[in-house]
Parts: structure tokens; sequence; C-alpha cells
């Protein structure tokens, strides 16, 4: 009887297998949290795109400072911050969906078994879950992406309102003059960009070099890589996947070659 009662408890404790229904059900939750930080990043960067549009509109009036674009560059500088903490929030769940990817559906479209390192890894980051990308990786990340281009024509708008607004300097010591904020002297603000210009040219820099993000796409193929020209009239040049080759039969043990059957000629 106690023999009978323990696998009974047995039996009702045991852990259920997973199924390809339960497994659909998680991999749309965790794609649809994805989705969610990946919508929040559209926001933060059209955000950003608005207000350079705003700026530059406005800043190139004649009675408009030059004082808009650095207001116009510390306001993208902040959505850059928003957004660098966001994506690190959308490469949490990203790389929940890939491992899912990786170490499930992959191996059911290959007919082969699921891969346990993926699926072990995906059930650490769900006990506790923790931000894996760090602040440096994410900032020249989205700077690669999308805020490089939009701080740089800020830059060059700024440069521009101060060397030709009202006319042309008469030397250098003219231009660092109308680079002045108020009680801050021109040389202040000019060396304040400067460095600003230096620290992102350095994180943009960096972005080549540091591993992408799990979740993100690679944008250099693994295999041959096609010419600028090839892209205008071959689109899907450079997104041509790496055939995998063929397995070769294990070689059996050396021995003598076969010797061929002795062929004899017919009779007439």
């Amino acid at each position: 009887m106690a023999s009978d009662g323990s696998e009974r408890d047995k039996n009702e404790y045991e852990a259920p297998s997973l199924s390809d229904t339960s497994m659909a059900q998680l991999f749309r939750g965790e794609l649809s949290r994805s989705d969610t930080w990946r919508s929040r990043l559209d926001n933060t960067t059209n955000w950003s795109l608005t207000t350079t549009a705003a700026v530059i509109s406005f800043g190139f009036s004649s009675t408009a400072s030059h004082v808009v674009f650095i207001v116009g560059i510390w306001m993208v500088v902040s959505f850059l911050s928003i957004e660098a903490r966001r994506y690190r929030y959308y490469d949490l769940w990203m790389r929940r969906v890939r491992l899912l990817e990786e170490g499930y559906w992959i191996p059911m479209l290959r007919r082969e078994p699921a891969d346990p390192d993926s699926l072990r890894e995906l059930v650490s980051l769900m006990e506790r879950p923790q931000l894996q990308l760090s602040v440096f990786s994410a900032i020249s990340t989205r700077l690669n992406r999308a805020y490089g281009p939009i701080l740089l024509v800020l830059t060059l708008s700024w440069f521009v309102k101060v060397y030709s607004h009202p006319a042309a300097p008469r030397d250098f010591g003219d231009f660092v003059e109308r680079a002045h904020v108020g009680p801050l002297h021109g040389g202040v603000v000019m060396a304040f960009l400067f460095l600003l210009v230096l620290v992102f040219t350095y994180l943009f820099v960096a972005s080549f070099f540091t591993r992408a993000p799990l979740g993100e796409l690679r944008s250099r193929p693994r295999g041959r890589r096609s010419t600028l020209w090839e892209s205008f009239y071959r689109p899907y040049a450079t997104l041509a996947p790496r055939r995998r080759g063929r397995r070769t039969p294990p070689a059996g043990p050396k021995g003598p070659p076969p010797t061929p059957p002795i062929q004899t000629p017919p009779m007439h």
C-alpha cells in the first residue's frame, strides 16, 4: 500500500513534457514583449527627428540665436539616454526570443532534437531576469543606428549659424566671441561642444568593433562580401545565406581496394 501511494505521488508531481502548443504560447508572449519595447524605441527616435526638424526650421531665421541649436543638441542627447535605457530592456526580451528560436524552433524545423544549452540559458534568464547589455554598448549601438547623423546635422547647423549670422566673421577671435551663451565665454561653449563631439565620435566608431547584441541583425555577412555597385542591381547580394557543406561519411578502415569483377566477352 505504501509503495502504491508513493508511486501515485510521484506520478502526480511529475514534470509535464514540453509541447509545441506551450512553446508557441511562450514564444508569442516573449515576442509581444520585445515588440512593445521596440515600439518605444521608435517613439524616442521620432521625438528626436521632430525636435531636429523644428530646431533647424526655427534656428535659421534671422531673429533666432544659435542657442536654439545648443538646446536642440541637449534635447537629442537626453532622448539618446532615454533610448539607451529602453534599448537595454528591449535586448533583454529579444534575447529570450532568440534563445527560443535557436534552442527549440530551429532544431524542430531541421528535424533535430532541441538544443539543451540554449534552453538552459533561457531558463536562467527567466529565473533571474537581469540586463545583459551595458550602457556603453547601448549608447554606441543607437548612435550607429540613428543618433549619429542627427547629432552631426545639429552640430553642423550650429557651426553654420554662428559663422554666417549676421555676416562672416573677420577672424577666429570674432568667431569665438559669437559663440558665447549669456555669461559663458564663447571658448567655453566651443570647448564643451568639441568635447561632446569627440566622445560621441569615439562611441560611434567603437560600435563597429564591439560585439552586436544578440537580437541585432548583422550588417556584415559571413560569406563573400559583395561590392558596393552590386547592391544597386542585386539588392539581396549581401543577404545571401551561407550554405552548409554536405557531410562526408566517415572513412572506413584502410585496406586494399576491391577487385573489379572480371567481365567475360559474350560468346557468338
